[in-house]
């Protein structure tokens, strides 16, 4: 046997089983160390993530400090009755509602759909997460979500909209602790105010009115489910836009409701039979409809952001964020039934000149050729009637070029009615702004021009009360029965001259204030205004609330002022607003006290605190004498001057007309006991109008009765210290018999005056002259009495200009000065005829038997003219005649004495 080959064998044997178990202890030991640097890992993992976590923690928001109400709100414009007029909003449409206005139904239909464990979890739907990943991973789609409404409400108020981990586990934080702080009521309502739900519609309160047109509180079963259905996409399920869509997710809410028992069977099967989506059109066609403000509410917003910037401090966008996103609640004046009058009216095309009718058509084209450039144009055009508009269309894109290989971005086309018209109505009694219109036609946008409180036009012979008659009237420089030659007059133009016309193309004479304001007379007005001085009319104007007027301006070399004698006919550098025009005569008829025109009274914030109270500015501009005696003057013009065409059936008016003197502008501000309203007339772009009948005294009527209709007729408040006399329109004077026999008929009436202004002298413009009937002439010596009349003329207190060209109507009753006035066919030569009754004085014949007529500038005879054989019988009364100092007492003596009338006839203090 080999002992030792086997030994060595042995040998070996030990030795690789010592090299393994070497090994596989190793191998031990390199494991445990692996084993313990895993451990160690995880241990650093979950320790980091841990610290991770609370990283993300700690950065998130401090729950104490979250502001989860919402910060942005609708504001509200109310009428003067409370009624909501208009809802103003930016990007964000929401008014709040608190939980109990919402219905149950609502507030379950979007649990139902959005949470359905909200009442039961602590703000993170665990057991919904698990289901969406599930569904998820299943679908390998990871668009399932299991925010909850807490979740959501965290998303939409506190987080950004990111899809990160780390907002996701900072919102399940802020959800858990909200729900310890707050109650699941409280977090719901803020839920259902914060909600997007499309078309800008914000929280549930905005959503009903918009898509429904009602309350919150009054939405049916249905309607909730509608609106909870919008809320996962609100472009794709619109209920205006994509119904069907819509229908498909409100029948998964109300499955979802009546699955989760907060309905009935029955009430499941009437809410999914009910035909809301026909409500929906409905109420977004009336939506669209209102959608654009009118022109009283853009006033109303650019009169609120103008106050809260010069009144509160905001700065610009600050006011315009606190406008259309602050939640205010703003008040006005306006009255809806008149606005409603005035609109009706507006819209009836037989109210304006038919001649005059014309469009303007503002055309809008936005391009893009072919290779890529994108043009824009634009043109503004005049057309006779729609027929004309696709011609004007056609020959515009020829002039921008525009091919059919154009492809159109954009297009639009404005039609805008001519002439247009703008009309305000005010409460005078305290400065409301009751209603206005700011054009004529469809309103084409928001904010845009608004002619009632934009347009400065000319006013017109409007502007002769409030410049020439007011001021003169209340310093005392003028009465109702001063009277002013109506006759041609120069006035300094810049370096030269000019006569002031009447529009009449005739003068009258002398004629009363009160004349000269019902006949609108240019002569009148302006030496009226000369009379009180033009820098004082033009500060009383500024007290009447005009602030267009222009006191010096230099521009492009040349200086404008409106301190000239043509300010008293309305020639004024810039014109007038029809708001500023109203509101001046709105002075007058409020007893002489200026109300500043409001368009709003007052604001509330969100919260509603008092924001802002805007009380008109007043002050007292006029005596109540001076403005008793301008309504009464005023009336005159309704019921025998120009404006007669606005006289109402039973209630009295009093207003002034005013007219360009090229046609292109007609204007009439009137008032009543209760209101005033002025209106404006003409093309925007300047041009004279054709008209046949006074088209704005027709529709000023037409609205002020609807508007006064069932209101008591009340005459216009008396005031005390005014008196009546009797006066002579002639002079201005105390009357007397003469003044009945004016050759233009009697020129006695009575007149209302200031107390201590009425007149203290009799007339002394009318006097009585003895007339010659054969010679129509004055009287001489040597008329004889039978053939002789007494006559009354007037004395002009100031000559006419001889040099003007013209003459004033009354110049032919006035008492000749020149002495070839007397009668030129009686004299010292003519005898009478005592065998010839048809013939009163036959002249003396000469020496050669010629009649020699009397001419006392030639005195020469005319030859073969035959002598009647007349024996001399009156040589002594020839003689007398010819006595120089007899005539001349003969003609001195013609002046008849008038008799006065008695004293109590003059003043009669007015009740």
């Amino acid at each position: 046997m080999n002992f030792s080959k086997e030994s060595n064998a042995k040998k070996k044997k030990a030795i690789n089983a010592k090299r393994k178990k070497v090994k596989n202890r190793l191998g031990l030991i390199v494991f445990r160390f692996i084993f313990a640097l895993f451990i160690i890992a995880i241990f650093a993992g979950v320790g980091g993530a841990l610290g991770a976590l609370f990283g993300i923690i700690n950065t998130a928001p401090d729950v104490d400090t979250i502001q989860l109400s919402p910060e942005r709100y609708t504001s509200i414009i109310y009428d003067l009755n409370g009624n909501e007029l208009d809802r103003l909003h930016g990007d964000e449409n929401r008014v709040y509602a608190e939980l109990d206005e919402i219905p149950l139904y609502l507030q379950q239909a979007f649990i139902a759909i959005e949470d359905e464990r909200f009442y039961s979890h602590n703000g993170v739907d665990v057991k919904g997460m698990m289901r969406a990943l599930y569904v998820n991973i299943k679908e390998r789609n990871f668009s399932e979500g299991a925010s909850t409404i807490t979740q959501q409400l965290v998303k939409n108020r506190v987080l950004s909209k990111e899809k990160k981990i780390k907002r996701k586990l900072q919102e399940q934080y802020l959800a858990i602790q909200l729900e310890k702080k707050y109650s699941k009521e409280q977090i719901l309502e803020w839920y259902l105010n914060e909600i997007a739900l499309g078309r800008g519609y914000n929280g549930v309160k905005s959503a009903a009115r918009g898509y429904f047109n009602k309350e919150v509180s009054e939405l049916t079963l249905a309607e909730s489910a509608v609106i909870a259905a919008i809320t996962q996409n609100p472009s794709y399920y619109d209920p205006i836009r994509f119904p069907e869509n819509n229908r498909v997710r409100q029948t998964i809410v109300l499955d979802k409701m009546l699955e989760q028992g907060y309905i009935t069977q029955s009430q499941y099967n009437e809410a999914i039979n009910e035909d809301v989506y026909q409500k929906i059109q409905e109420a977004s066609e009336l939506f669209l409809e209102d959608s654009k403000h009118t022109y009283y509410i853009d006033q109303v917003i650019s009169d609120v952001m103008r106050d809260l910037q010069i009144k509160k401090g905001y700065t610009a966008n600050e006011a315009e964020f606190l406008v259309y996103s602050g939640g205010l609640s703003i008040f006005t004046p306006f009255d809806q039934n008149i606005q409603d009058i005035v609109d009706k009216h507006y819209q009836n095309d037989d109210l304006f000149p038919p001649k005059s009718y014309e469009l303007k058509i503002i055309y809008k084209l936005s391009v893009e050729k072919p290779n890529g450039d994108v043009k824009n144009f634009e043109a503004e055009e005049i057309v006779k009637n729609e027929e004309a508009i696709e011609s004007l269309k056609a020959q515009k894109k020829e002039e921008w070029e525009v091919t059919e290989n154009d492809k159109v971005l954009g297009e639009a086309l404005y039609k805008i009615p001519q002439p247009q018209s703008a009309m305000v109505i005010m409460d005078y009694h305290n400065g409301h702004v009751l209603a206005i219109a700011g054009g004529r036609g469809e309103k084409v946008g928001n904010l845009l021009f608004n002619r009632a409180t934009q347009a400065k036009r000319q006013p017109g012979s409007a502007f002769k009360v409030l410049a020439a008659y007011a001021p003169a009237l209340d310093t005392g420089k003028i009465t109702p029965s001063t009277v002013i030659d109506d006759a041609p007059l120069k006035v300094k133009d810049g370096s030269g001259y000019k006569y002031i016309n009447n529009w009449t193309g005739t003068y009258k004479g002398l004629s009363t204030v009160r004349e000269g304001i019902y006949n609108s007379m240019n002569v009148l007005a302006v030496k009226t205004l000369l009379m009180t001085g033009i820098d004082t009319s033009f500060d009383y104007l500024q007290h009447f609330g005009f602030t267009t007027l222009v006191d010096r301006e230099e521009r492009n070399g040349y200086v404008f002022s409106d301190k000239n004698p043509v300010l008293a006919l309305g020639g004024i550098t810039y014109g007038v607003t029809p708001l500023e025009l109203t509101a001046a005569y709105a002075t007058i008829a409020n007893e002489g006290v200026y109300n500043e025109p409001i368009f709003y009274t007052k604001i509330l914030d969100h919260d509603g605190n008092l924001l802002l109270e805007n009380l008109p500015e007043q002050r007292r501009v006029l005596k109540e004498s001076t403005a008793y005696l301008l309504t009464d003057m005023m009336q005159d013009v309704v019921t025998k001057g120009t404006g007669q065409l606005a006289r109402m059936k039973s209630m009295p008016v009093a207003g002034k007309t005013g007219t360009t003197s090229d046609d292109k502008d007609l204007v009439f501000v009137g008032y009543t006991p209760y209101y005033v309203a002025g209106i404006w007339l003409g093309h925007d772009t300047p041009k004279r109008l054709r008209y046949d009948r006074s088209y704005h005294l027709l529709l000023w009527k037409a609205i002020m009765e609807d508007i006064h209709e069932g209101l008591p007729v009340k005459k216009f408040p008396s005031t005390e210290g005014i008196v009546q006399a009797k006066i002579c329109t002639k002079s201005g004077k105390l009357a007397t018999t003469t003044c009945e026999h004016d050759p233009s008929g009697s020129t006695i009436r009575y007149e209302y005056f200031a107390s201590g202004t009425q007149p203290k002298e009799y007339c002394d413009v009318h006097t009585v002259r003895k007339v010659c009937t054969v010679s129509g002439k004055l009287a001489n010596e040597y008329c004889p009495e039978d053939v002789v009349k007494e006559k009354v003329f007037i004395k002009r207190p100031i000559p006419l200009d001889p040099n003007a060209g013209a003459v004033p109507e009354d110049a032919q009753y006035e008492l000749p000065s020149e002495e070839n006035e007397f009668c030129d066919v009686h004299g010292p030569h003519t005898v009478t005829d005592p065998y010839y009754p048809d013939y009163y004085d036959i002249p003396e014949a000469d020496e050669n038997g010629n009649i020699v007529p009397y001419d006392p500038n030639l005195n020469n005879p005319v030859p073969n003219t035959p002598t009647p054989n007349i024996p001399d019988n009156n040589n002594s009364q020839r003689q007398e005649r010819n006595n120089p100092q007899k005539r001349e007492q003969n003609t001195t003596s013609s002046t008849t004495n008038y008799t006065p009338i008695s004293q109590d006839d003059f003043y009669v203090p007015l009740p």
